[in-house]
């Protein structure tokens, strides 16, 4: 993914700021794109540098979901199950 950047300077107490203030700041930074739904879940694995696995476990650890699915999706998966399911009935 081409992705154009920008370097940011925020200001935080002093306690906060330690060596790994500013990844801290970056990776959730852009878990609040996923959440906000600025940016897929895979565009965000590939800004991080992770592999989607582990991009979807730090997700989870973060509370921030990744596959949003909604009731018609639902409904429409399930008359596709019944769909399948009555192929599959033998026929006599």
């Amino acid at each position: 993914m081409q992705t154009d950047s920008v370097q940011l300077t925020i200001s935080v107490p002093a306690a906060l700021a330690d060596s790994g203030a500013g990844e801290r700041a970056r990776v959730l930074l852009v878990l609040d794109a996923v959440r906000s739904e600025r940016i897929s879940w895979r565009a965000a694995a590939s800004v991080l540098g992770l592999a989607p696995s582990a991009f979807l476990d730090l997700a989870r650890e973060h509370g921030v979901p990744v596959i949003r699915v909604s009731a018609t999706d639902i409904a429409e998966d399930l008359a596709t199950l019944d769909r399948l399911a009555s192929d599959r009935t033998p026929r006599r």
